[in-house]
């Protein structure tokens, strides 16, 4: 009876320990299964490092791109084209971009990485220019400095209220006061010398006579470089 006992005990026990190693192993099958892979490669890259013999991955060719940089241009132009220039580093191609939309392309003519866009075409009003370097493996730089330009071809406007033409002007004070008005941030010579412009446009200036008929040249002449001249004859004598 009792031997009967301590068999099944024993019996037990070995059925327990048996249970316990196929546990064990068929855990050992997965985690081999799940992470063995992982594991030998690593092992395998950590050997090729010890070597010197590390192979060169994908993200380990990528070349960092510097951005080129382009030549300052005008605030301004009253023409519909405009030659672009500036310079980049290494064998690259240029992308050129107005207004956020890529327009050409080019590469460096010389050594010292020079590239020029000729004739580039404007748009009336605001314009933005920009550009980017890329190579034969399809690496990208950054966007060079955004550059703003403004094209305008509308002349501006220039009133003259005085003097009026042919005005004869006579007396000890030998001088031609002339006022107008054009856009406030127009410049005004008379005759090549400045004249102050108000906020509200408007200007007004005193001009040295000689003794008989002058002319009095107003230029009103806008950031974009257009221009409007009139012109005033005016007669002075004591």
């Amino acid at each position: 009876m009792v031997r009967s006992r301590f068999r099944n005990y024993q019996d037990r026990k070995e059925r327990k320990q048996i249970f316990l190693i196929l546990t064990g192993m068929v855990g050992i099958f997965l985690f081999l299964l799940l992470f063995g892979v992982k594991i030998l490669v690593g092992f395998s890259l950590l050997v090729d490092r010890i070597r010197g013999t590390t192979p060169v991955s994908k993200e380990q060719t990528q070349v960092l791109l510097l951005p080129p940089q382009l030549d300052p241009l005008p605030t301004a132009t009253y023409s519909g084209q405009i030659n672009i220039s500036g310079r980049a580093k290494g064998d690259v191609t240029i992308l050129l971009y107005v207004n956020e939309e890529q327009m050409d392309k080019t590469k460096p003519g010389n050594s010292e990485g020079t590239f020029t866009f000729k004739e580039v075409t404007l748009k009336e009003g605001t314009n933005t220019l920009s550009v980017k370097a890329t190579d034969d493996k399809n690496n990208s730089s950054d966007v060079s400095q955004i550059l703003t330009i403004q094209m305008k071809k509308t002349k501006p406007t220039l009133d003259i209220t005085a003097p009026s033409e042919n005005a004869e002007i006579t007396g000890e004070k030998q001088i031609a006061t002339i006022t107008g008005k054009t856009e406030s941030d127009n410049t005004v010579t008379i005759n090549d010398r400045f004249v102050v412009v108000k906020i509200d446009g408007s200007f007004s200036y005193e001009y040295p006579l000689k003794e008989g008929e002058q002319t009095l040249t107003i230029l009103a002449k806008d950031i974009a470089g257009n221009e409007t001249k009139m012109e005033r004859k005016v007669k002075y004598s004591k």
